[in-house]
């Protein structure tokens, strides 16, 4: 549990430097790696067979609609639905940006029959 709380204190600072420096209206901010694949896959696919998804990285699109605290994981919701993206894993956050829209590029894992992505590179539209 210890090293938990170093965890979530660590991405709670670096939570706090995005949120200092800040970003221009209008402008897109990146973070985690560059992201390669410019095309969204629709997310009604991904959540009809994510079985199907499962190991490939994939880019999605839509609107974040709930976020920890810390910026490490949000979930993701596009007009066909909403799953869970975990930026932990990859070792970066991002500020609180619930209700703007990115462009998330990740791997697709399945846990209960549900997909989440794991998040390699998120840019804030």
């Amino acid at each position: 549990m210890h090293t938990h709380n170093k965890y979530c204190i660590t991405l709670s600072i670096v939570a706090c430097v995005f949120l200092l420096i800040g970003c221009g209206q209008g402008q897109t901010s990146s973070y985690g790696r560059a992201i390669e694949n410019r095309s969204p896959v629709d997310t009604a696919t991904i959540l009809q067979d994510p079985h199907n998804f499962t190991g490939k990285t994939v880019t999605v699109q839509g609107e974040i609609i709930r976020e920890c605290p810390a910026g490490g994981w949000f979930d993701l919701k596009s007009t066909n639905g909403a799953f869970y993206v975990d930026l932990h894993p990859s070792d970066f956050a991002i500020p609180q940006k619930v209700g703007k829209t990115v462009l998330v590029e990740g791997e697709i894992k399945v846990e209960n029959n549900k997909p989440k992505m794991i998040g390699k590179g998120v840019e804030i539209q």
